[in-house]
């Protein structure tokens, strides 16, 4: 999905949210994002540079890690 149809997608789904505390979450929740302090940033932007030479563990291996640890989550 494109990053146009994910909003599309994104504002339907709160046009559907009648819980205003639900909103007021997701509205506190977008603020905090774009308010990263400065080590956030620098962690962030860290994770990123390993990822980018290949640190990281594959989603793949996350997931059946996961489904071996937690199987009763997974049925």
């Amino acid at each position: 999905m494109d990053i146009q149809a994910s909003k599309i997608e994104l504002a339907k789904m709160i046009m559907e949210i009648e819980d205003s505390s639900v909103i007021d979450r997701f509205i506190n929740f977008i603020k905090s994002e774009s308010t990263l302090s400065d080590r956030q940033k620098k962690a962030i932007d860290s994770a990123l540079v390993q990822l980018q030479n290949g640190g990281g563990i594959p989603h793949d291996v996350v997931m059946a890690e996961t489904k071996a640890r937690y199987p009763k989550y997974f049925k």
